[in-house]
């Protein structure tokens, strides 16, 4: 058996990936904010993906660096692991989402990244992603883990793909580049897309 640990995105549930095929011999654990992985028993997998996307870049970098006894095929998508900065979103512009949250503007945030509001199953808990975006700008990293394989959206207006390609150009990432927004996930059918390590897609 082989596990798929996905990391999510700001305010995503399952629903975000819920129409990807998943081939028999693999398990898929999305894990979102707080984003523990305190449950799994990675002994019972022979082989380890780390897949994080838009601010899930962010956890899966972290877990890769707290746990570097596990083998892992990494990869990212749509983020880096500076969500604020130079390689993700401007300072001034993750404090004014952090300022204005409502249910209003998390629509808007939606549309912006080309998703759409039939991924809201449920209103918005608008106190869990204050505090997620909290503990973003309170634990800002000084490192990051490297990524086997990336893939950025050329038309992502969440966090510019030139901002993106800078850095994984410097981090000497394998980077594959969609015609896609922040939300990818319409250009993939099948987790295999998305975690070969042989470039299929």
């Amino acid at each position: 058996m082989q596990l798929i640990m996905f990391f999510n995105g700001w305010g995503m549930d399952e629903n975000a990936i819920k129409h990807l095929i998943l081939d028999d011999g693999y398990k898929l654990e999305c894990i979102n904010f707080p984003y523990l992985t305190d449950h799994i028993n990675f002994s019972n997998f022979k082989k380890i993906f780390v897949v994080g996307w838009s601010f899930g870049v962010f956890y899966a970098s972290k877990f890769i660096l707290e746990n570097p006894h596990l083998k892992c095929y990494s990869i990212a998508i749509n983020g880096t692991p500076y969500i604020i900065g130079p390689f993700g979103i401007s300072p001034k512009m993750f404090n004014l989402t952090l300022e204005t949250i409502s249910n209003e503007n998390i629509f808007k945030f939606y549309d912006n990244m080309g998703a759409s509001r039939q991924l809201l199953t449920k209103t918005p808990n608008l106190k869990q992603l204050q505090n997620e975006l909290i503990y973003i700008l309170e634990n800002q990293p000084s490192k990051h883990a490297s990524f086997d394989k990336v893939f950025l959206g050329k038309m992502d207006r969440i966090i510019p793909y030139s901002k993106q390609l800078k850095f994984y150009q410097k981090d000497s990432s394998n980077i594959i580049s969609l015609e896609c927004e922040h939300y990818p996930f319409k250009a993939f059918t099948n987790w295999r897309n998305i975690i070969s390590e042989t470039n299929e897609f």
